[in-house]
């Protein structure tokens, strides 16, 4: 209680008492910096840090890492044979829309190219427009040069196309990282009808209309709105209006309809919404037997999303209202919503002990013939059949059910005091509403700290010199499993044998297969480059001093992550301490929360520095561990393997240690202003004199919170599906669930932060309680701090009744 307030209380009540001028909570005594010199490393380290960011900005080269790789495994524009091609083309950029394409890679041929095209070819089209086959060949993409030289005649050229030798169509791209992406002319709109917008499936009879109705199809935009009609992959590519006015607009003149301007947000919005559309169907695709109906799913998905934006912002708008009035109604919610959640879990173990003997019964009298199929669903009739299972099952939730009625008879009391500390709670985060917007602000923290270690981590990797490795490409065909091209070196590269380094250049100029066939100079001047054996990029070699920096950079990232979190846990801790503390909890000041940001920053970041320092080698020493086991793999040694098991089971524990100590002692520091080992050492002791009390909350509090998470996140899902389902003529959807399962995600992750916060201030107000209990008496030299319902449930109270809170 500080001064001023002292002077208060007597002003109001009459009286001096000045054996209480002498008294001051732990909270309002004098502080000094802590840790400093910890703080100064801190402080020298980011410095190092930032160096090493220029050092990489000055010395990296990010287009080492974004090089992209052809089919055959190439890298445009360094490996040999394709030195002059820098950019890839993919002959289907539509399938590479798929979530598994991280793993499996975009289903389709792609090569590398010396330019990105800059025209629109569609094959079906233009053959049939009695172009010349030159004409047609030079306007062609095939994966190799053989093959593009190889065509003669039209069936060539279709033959090619259907094998997927040769692109069937293609629209005007750009390069993007080096990738040809498709790009739209900026009045390919005044081309396109609405009608042709659609993203329902065309065959090509409805194409070949459109050909004849005296369209010049070398016209570059009237072919991309061809392009669209006929292939579904490149309509991913336009927006798309609702279903109603797609309808209306049939009836519209082309004119008309593109002469309709929507504003830029909703030309974005329908930009992401044609995209999004096909990755959905291209997830969907993998639970289906086909692609048209995968793709129509993905679209009414995606419609559904755009035609509800409005409900899933208002549903989220009224989720972080009604949670931030539930954490208010706690205080008088929090005892009925517990032991009726309590009384819930007993009576489902009632009957779940009740239908298990049952079913123990049913068995053991009724004999039954298992199922020989050999399927899961014969395999699962089997177990569920089996007397023994349903015995087990019975037994286990009868001892289950014994524990958790002694636990509740023993710890009755200790649980009552949970649900006072945690209405307690209630009204802290209530009376210092900013509180629950602070982890905003963690949030930009954070994600500036990412941005900026992916970023120095990305220049740092590009540093060094290319290593190139000759190789032969696989052969399914071949007897060895590789390619027997007969690929010589000579001059500079005659030293060169697969598996050696090689340079690229060098191997392009001097290698060759080599034809016993031919001799003499003939040879020499009929050298037909190597196409299944080549110069092959492996990786960038660092040097040892990149490799520290890289190292350093990892440490860093850790190091500033868990410094930013132990940031948000103390001004958060000195926020909810401050309103313990103070006697009356109306004075409690109303820029509480941002004199414990200044007092944090001021005073305690060298603390922070020091809790985070540990925790960062603790991570550290796990992430070596993980490289250790992932080098020491291939030997497969039980013993290693079994001691690097313990070791990584050890260092996790630890780790989990330090961080609920760390988190203990920044509350004890933000209460009495020690520095870190003092604070720990205080946590700790307190913790331990309190380890009932400590299990109990934690335990209370978890159940408490996760039960209140999913009730407002049930509460919004089927208010919203409700919502819906019953005023139809509001929106029109085709799934329900769509933007129900949204507001149901994002109301989750929504309570989940809120929560956080109320976590936090439960944590804070509990050291601060047993503080309270040990450190004063209830006489007006120490008076109790707590609520009158802690007091009466401890069976304590202040002997000066004016002072009670």
């Amino acid at each position: 209680m500080a001064r001023d307030d002292i002077d208060d209380v007597d002003a109001k009540y009459g009286k001096k008492l000045s054996h209480e001028r002498n008294y001051k909570p732990p909270l309002w005594r004098k502080r000094s910096c802590t840790d400093v010199p910890c703080f100064l490393l801190f402080l020298v380290f980011l410095g190092a840090w930032i160096f090493i960011a220029q050092y990489a900005l000055r010395n990296g080269d990010l287009n080492k890492l974004v090089v992209p790789t052809d089919s055959f495994n190439k890298k445009c524009g360094i490996d040999s044979g394709v030195l002059d091609k820098k950019y890839l083309f993919f002959f289907n950029l539509d399938k590479c829309l798929d979530p598994l394409v991280p793993i499996t890679g975009c289903p389709t041929p792609q090569i590398c190219v010396q330019q990105c095209p800059k025209e629109t070819f569609i094959w079906d089209v233009m053959k049939t427009q009695n172009l010349p086959v030159s004409e047609l060949k030079s306007r062609m993409i095939c994966i190799t040069e053989a093959e593009k030289n190889a065509l003669q005649t039209i069936d060539d050229m279709q033959r090619a196309i259907n094998e997927e030798r040769c692109a069937r169509w293609y629209i005007k791209s750009a390069p993007f990282l080096n990738r040809c992406i498709w790009e739209f002319s900026a009045k390919t709109c005044e081309y396109i009808p609405s009608f042709l917008l659609q993203r329902s499936q065309r065959d090509l009879t409805n194409a070949k209309a459109l050909t004849t109705a005296h369209i010049d199809v070398r016209n570059e935009e009237q072919l991309q709105a061809l392009a669209l009609t006929m292939f579904p992959e490149a309509q991913a590519l336009v927006s798309k209006n609702n279903v109603d006015s797609k309808l209306a607009a049939v009836n519209e003149e082309p004119n008309t309809q593109c002469s309709r301007r929507e504003t830029v947000i909703k030309e974005k919005m329908l930009q992401t919404d044609t995209r999004l559309s096909k990755f959905i169907g291209n997830i969907v695709v993998h639970f289906t037997n086909g692609t048209h109906e995968a793709q129509r799913v993905g679209d009414y998905v995606v419609e559904d999303i755009v035609n509800s934006y409005v409900v899933i912002l208002t549903a989220i708008l009224c989720t972080l209202v009604a949670t931030f009035i539930f954490i208010a109604l706690m205080r008088w919610l929090a005892a009925p919503f517990l032991w009726t959640s309590i009384f819930g879990v007993i009576v489902g173990l009632a009957v779940g002990i009740y239908f298990t003997i049952k079913q123990y019964t049913f068995y053991h009298r009724e004999a039954t013939v298992p199922q020989h199929g050999l399927n899961l669903n014969s395999a699962v009739k089997n177990i569920l059949q089996d007397e023994r299972l349903w015995l087990y099952l019975s037994i286990f939730l009868s001892i289950f059910l014994v524990i958790l009625l002694l636990l509740l008879i023993v710890l009755r009391n200790r649980i009552n005091i949970a649900v006072a500390l945690i209405k307690e709670g209630s009204k802290a985060v209530s009376s210092v509403k900013s509180t629950v917007f602070f982890p905003i602000f963690i949030w930009i923290l954070f994600i500036a700290a990412i941005v900026y270690a992916i970023g120095v981590g990305l220049y740092l990797g590009s540093i060094g010199k290319n290593s190139f490795r000759m190789i032969r490409l696989l052969d399914p065909n071949s007897l060895t499993g590789v390619t027997q091209e007969n690929c010589k070196c000579d001059g500079p590269a005659i030293n060169y044998t697969v598996g050696a380094s090689c340079d690229p250049t060098t191997f392009e100029q001097n290698c060759y297969i080599a034809d016993t066939s031919l001799s003499g100079l003939f040879r020499q001047s009929q050298r037909a480059p190597c196409m299944k054996t080549m110069c092959s990029f492996v990786k960038v070699e660092h040097t040892t001093m990149v490799n520290w920096f890289i190292a350093y950079n990892v440490f860093g990232f850790l190091w500033l992550t868990f410094f930013i979190d132990g940031f948000s846990d103390m001004v958060l801790a000195c926020t909810f301490a401050t309103w313990y503390w103070t006697f009356k909890k109306k004075d409690v000041p109303f820029f509480t929360l941002t004199k414990s940001i200044f007092q944090t920053t001021f005073y305690h970041l060298g603390t922070l520095a020091f809790g985070s320092l540990i925790l960062a080698i603790c991570r550290m020493i796990r992430l070596i561990l993980e490289y250790i086991d992932r080098k020491i793999k291939k030997y497969d040694n039980a013993l290693t393997r079994a001691i690097l098991c313990c070791m990584k089971c050890f260092f996790w524990l630890l780790e989990s240690f330090l961080r609920f100590l760390s988190k203990n002692a920044y509350i004890m520091c933000a209460i009495h202003g020690k520095n870190f080992c003092s604070s720990a050492k205080d946590a700790f002791n307190l913790t331990m004199r309190n380890c009932l009390r400590v299990m109990t909350l934690d335990k209370v509090t978890d159940f408490l919170f996760f039960m209140s998470k999913l009730l407002i996140t049930g509460c919004a899902g089927v208010a919203t599906y409700f919502f819906l389902v019953n005023n139809p003529s509001i929106v029109q959807l085709h799934y329900n669930a769509v933007p129900t399962a949204i507001v149901s995600i994002l109301s989750f992750l929504i309570t989940t932060v809120f929560f956080g916060v109320y976590s936090m201030a439960v944590d804070t107000l509990f050291l601060c309680f047993l503080e309270d209990i040990e450190r004063n008496d209830g006489s007006d030299e120490k008076p109790y701090y707590m609520s009158k319902q802690l007091m009466k449930i401890l069976g304590k109270r202040n002997k000066t009744s004016k002072r009670t809170p």
